[in-house]
């Protein structure tokens, strides 16, 4: 009898020795990230059967579990989702709107304002070489303020060209180490146990892919998890296909330089463009596919339709040299569209003539008048016309307006594109700090509750002592009454 006492007594003291390593485990990692509480799971061990009933045989320590919870995981990495593509969208929107820095002093609404103003001086006082020479400077300003507005567009869309390539480069890294702690986690179970380690560190990497790609997990009966991107499979089992970034091909082939060549993300070998994307992944190929584009292609029709507008009326005016007369008709003020070369804001300048020499910018629209103002009128009236700017988008609406309210209108939705994002990643953010907070209800480890776990495995490990020291007494005592 006192050697099955002195059994359970020892049992329990090994089983509240290995839950006190556990509670301790706990307490070490608080801070962690990533680490999942751990449970030491108390069972009663096989009791013995006699005649009179069956006595138990103590305690033992089944296994060290994970406290987790598999709705809120799914729940977080939704969130961590649809955080990371309205994070990454309010950034990249807000570098878009930083290239057009309106309202400014220096910017394309008061560079237009000039360009205008300097039509109407040359007006007052049409024989004036000074005044063309102050619109031959406000057309350069205005023709290089397209070509700075281009050059920022095409940095923003290389800068994050060269982005989305490392995000695809950090999705297939960890890709593969989910595919790899998989087969090491298949391994580390066969006796029985959970690796717990290695699925916490599993997880980090599920919860990274959740943000950056928008992924989702399926957890497998033999311990793996399969990850989902878009409608394809990532990661299934110790495989993970890789994706690549890649532009498509324009048909038919365009007969000029094209900036804004469409990306796709592929899996794999898969020809197919993948589909739908999320995360961080996504709002970079959204933008580059759709925004950056969208602002391009307006500020193109802008400078081509200012450039026809503005040489439809200059071409009908004359230039004179002094006060001879007649005049000689006079040629385009900014340089004109070709079958191969058409006006976008990367190239619009002014014409070799007008570039080379002031006196062949034209005020008068007559011959024989080389102090009419017509044409210098005309052109600052351009200033206030009604759809002198009409744009088609790619959803077929239809845009107008004159120079200024196009552009005004151009920045305007930019700006409210941006501002949306910002207000959609604020609610995002919040939404996935209250899904972690109630993970971390369940996974997170608590100091204070670790305590009174530990105070009491440390009663019941007293207990198990002087069980020890009662069936040491009485064995004393048998052996006394010998």
């Amino acid at each position: 009898m006192n050697a099955g006492v002195f059994s359970v007594a020892r049992s329990a003291l090994l089983a509240h020795q290995t839950a006190l390593q556990t509670i301790s485990q706990n307490v070490a990692n608080a801070e962690t990230p990533g680490y999942s509480r751990q449970e030491a799971l108390l069972v009663a061990n096989t009791p013995v059967s006699f005649t009179y009933g069956a006595v138990g045989t103590g305690v033992s320590v089944t296994n060290i579990v994970r406290k987790r919870d598999i709705l809120l995981d799914d729940a977080y990495r939704s969130a961590a989702g649809l955080d990371g593509d309205a994070a990454m969208r309010r950034d990249l929107l807000s570098q878009l709107e930083a290239v057009f820095g309106e309202p400014n002093e220096s910017g394309m609404a008061n560079a237009l304002d000039q360009f205008w103003n300097s039509w109407s001086d040359l007006s007052t006082q049409p024989g004036s070489l000074a005044a063309r020479a102050v619109v031959q400077q406000r057309g350069r300003q205005l023709g290089q303020m397209f070509n700075d507005f281009d050059t920022q567009l095409t940095t923003l869309r290389t800068s994050n060209l060269e982005r989305l390539n490392n995000t695809v480069n950090n999705i297939n890294s960890l890709a593969s180490q989910v595919a790899e702690l998989n087969v090491r986690i298949i391994s580390s179970e066969s006796n029985g146990n959970m690796a717990n380690d290695l699925r916490d560190m599993r997880d980090m990497k599920l919860d990274e892919l959740a943000k950056i790609a928008g992924t989702r997990v399926i957890n497998q009966a033999n311990g793996t998890v399969t990850v989902q991107i878009g409608n394809s499979v990532l990661v299934e089992g110790a495989n993970a296909t890789p994706l690549s970034a890649q532009l498509e091909t324009i048909t038919p082939t365009p007969t000029y330089p094209v900036t804004d060549i469409p990306v796709r993300i592929r899996l794999g070998t898969n020809p197919d463009r993948l589909a739908p994307l999320g995360g961080e992944l996504g709002a970079m190929v959204t933008v580059l596919n759709t925004e950056i584009p969208a602002a391009r292609t307006r500020l193109d029709a802008m400078a081509d339709q200012l450039v026809s507008a503005v040489n439809g009326v200059h071409t009908t005016g004359y230039v004179f040299s002094g006060t001879t007369v007649p005049g000689t008709a006079a040629g385009n003020f900014f340089q004109a569209a070709t079958a191969t070369v058409p006006v976008r804001a990367s190239n619009i300048s002014l014409s070799a003539g007008v570039l080379a020499d002031p006196r062949n910018i034209a005020a008068s629209g007559s011959a024989n008048g080389p102090t009419d103002n017509s044409v210098a009128q005309g052109l600052a009236a351009l200033r206030i016309a009604d759809a002198t700017v009409t744009y088609t988008g790619a959803n077929g609406a239809t845009e107008s307006g004159s120079f200024a309210s196009f552009f005004r209108s151009m920045v305007t939705r930019v700006g409210i594109q941006a501002q949306s994002a910002s207000d959609n990643a604020g609610v995002t953010g919040t939404l996935l700090d209250q899904a972690d907070l109630r993970r971390q209800s369940v996974s997170g480890v608590n100091t204070d509750e670790e305590l009174v776990n530990m105070l009491r495995v440390q009663q019941s490990y007293q207990a198990a002592t002087k069980l020890i020291k009662a069936a040491e007494e009485m064995l004393d005592t048998l052996l006394n009454l010998v």
